[in-house]
């Protein structure tokens, strides 16, 4: 699947989209609305079909030898120009940090894995540090508050380009929580095996949440969104979970 319809007047960006795993079975309008707004600030995405996970569930586990199948497979997915953009925080700092350690053995590999891991982008870090963006161009309307992802944050380094580009949505009142930095209690294999610590951790995730007043809680991890708005809705929370992208690209 190729999207074409993104121009820039000095000529079309390319950019290559990686889904992720979560995003493609559990809610695959987040890469609709990354696609949507990729396009809107003159990107050409390309979308490899024949690109998998990343290989973080099985490096965090520490099953190497299967992360590294998946980590070569993603390597030779993508093509070879162009930067890598991905609504994902966590799969971005996997392939950044995680690669090099996978293929540290393996010269032509890890030469392979730096050049990627220098290509590759969360969605907002894209934005505003490559592209410039300022106005996101978006007619969202709603108070939100912002989530800071594990892996966005510490793995990243990405913490004002979200909210640059959320202040700048005209609809949006942002609003900060209190402890907007500390884990859900997702962290992947974590919350599976430690079930009861990061009940916990969910629990006091959306206390804080709810104190904002906010409608809608927001992130740039979908792993982090799905952990927070299970237990929102289990219990019926007056409040939504949407990605950063949806946001970005102007849905409700």
């Amino acid at each position: 699947m190729t999207y074409t319809t993104g121009m820039d007047p000095k000529g079309p960006i390319p950019v290559s989209l990686f889904f992720t795993c979560l995003a493609d079975a559990f809610s695959p309008g987040v890469c609709d609305a990354t696609v949507e707004v990729l396009e809107r600030f003159g990107a050409t995405v390309r979308v490899p079909l024949s690109q998998t996970c990343c290989g973080q569930p099985a490096f965090n586990s520490g099953n190497r030898k299967e992360a590294r199948a998946m980590a070569r497979k993603f390597l030779l997915s993508f093509p070879e120009d162009g930067s890598i953009v991905t609504p994902s925080g966590s799969c971005a700092a996997m392939v950044k940090h995680g690669y090099p350690v996978l293929f540290r053995d393996e010269p032509r590999m890890l030469a392979r894995a730096r050049a990627v891991g220098d290509r590759i982008y969360e969605l907002s870090q894209y934005l505003v540090d490559v592209l410039g963006v300022t106005d996101p161009k978006s007619d969202f309307s709603g108070k939100v508050t912002y989530h800071d992802s594990c892996h966005l944050r510490r793995g990243l380094g990405v913490v004002s380009a979200p909210r640059k580009l959320l202040r700048a949505v005209p609809g949006v009142e942002l609003v900060e929580m209190e402890e907007s930095d500390r884990c859900c209690g997702f962290g992947g294999v974590f919350s599976l095996k430690y079930p009861q610590v990061s009940c916990k951790m969910t629990e006091r995730k959306v206390e804080r949440i709810l104190e904002t007043g906010a409608s809608y809680v927001t992130s740039g991890d979908l792993g982090c969104l799905l952990n927070i708005g299970g237990l929102i809705s289990r219990i019926g929370y007056p409040v939504k979970t949407i990605h950063l992208a949806e946001i970005l690209a102007g849905g409700r």
